[in-house]
C-alpha cells in the first residue's frame, strides 16, 4: 500500500523498482511490479528480462537454474502465457501462424550440448555463493556463459526459426519455447523473440487504442 501511495504521485501504469544492490537478482509479477539490482554487471538484462514478466505475461523460458518453483509434472496443461506451450496438439500452436511449413514440431536442437555446459555453469555458480565470492566474480562466469551460449544457440540449425523447442518454464521436458534463444531464455545479447514481441505489442495495443 505504501508503494502505491507513493507512485500515486505521478501517473503510472507499470513500476519497476530499482534497488542499490550489487548481488544478482531480480523479479516480475504480471500486473503488479518488477525489480531489479542496480549495480550487477548484468543490471539492463534483468530489468527488461523482469519487465516482460509485468508488463507481458510472459514465462520464463529457462530450465536449467535453480528455482524454487518447479513442478515435474508428468502432464502438463497448456500454458496461459503466450510464449509457452505443452504442444498438445501442434497443429494449433498458440503462435502456428508465424511458424513455417517446413519447420518440424517439436523443432530440434541441440539440447545436450547446451545443458551440459548450463549445469557446469551452474554447479560453479553455487560454489561462488558458498565461498562468498565478490560479484564481480559472478558477472566474469555470467560472461562467460553468455558467450558460450549465444555461440552455441546461434549455429544450430534452426536458430532464427520458429517452432516449438522443448525445455522452458522450469521443465527440461513436456514444455516448449518458440525459438531457440530469447532474453527469456538466456542473458545472451538476442533480445525478445518474435513471439514475445508480439505479446508486447498486444499491451501496447491495449493501452493505445490500436484496433
Amino acid at each position: 500500500r505504501a508503494l502505491r501511495d507513493a507512485a500515486s504521485a505521478a501517473p503510472y501504469e507499470f513500476i519497476e523498482i530499482l534497488v542499490n544492490e550489487e548481488q544478482y537478482g531480480g523479479g516480475g509479477i504480471f500486473n503488479f511490479q518488477a525489480t531489479a539490482a542496480a549495480d550487477t554487471g548484468f543490471a539492463e538484462y534483468v530489468f527488461v528480462h523482469e519487465f516482460g514478466h509485468h508488463f507481458a505475461g510472459l514465462a520464463d523460458e529457462y530450465y536449467t537454474s535453480d528455482v524454487a518453483y518447479e513442478t515435474g509434472a508428468a502432464y502438463h496443461v497448456e500454458p496461459w502465457e503466450p510464449n509457452v506451450t505443452a504442444l498438445h496438439d501442434p497443429q494449433r500452436v498458440k503462435w502456428g501462424d508465424l511458424i513455417d511449413a517446413d519447420t518440424p514440431l517439436p523443432t530440434p536442437w541441440d539440447k545436450e550440448a547446451f545443458e551440459n555446459g548450463s549445469v557446469a555453469a551452474q554447479q560453479k555458480r553455487r560454489g561462488l555463493r558458498e565461498d562468498g565470492a565478490a560479484e564481480s566474480a559472478m558477472d566474469r562466469l555470467f560472461t562467460e556463459q553468455m558467450d558460450r551460449e549465444t555461440a552455441l544457440l546461434g549455429g544450430m540449425l534452426h536458430a532464427g526459426k520458429i517452432g516449438a523447442f522443448q525445455g522452458a518454464s522450469y521443465e527440461p521436458t513436456g514444455l516448449y519455447r518458440s525459438e531457440v534463444d530469447c532474453i527469456m531464455f538466456t542473458r545472451n545479447p538476442v533480445g525478445f523473440c518474435r513471439v514475445c514481441r508480439r505479446a508486447i505489442e498486444n499491451v501496447i495495443d491495449q493501452y493505445t487504442g490500436r484496433p
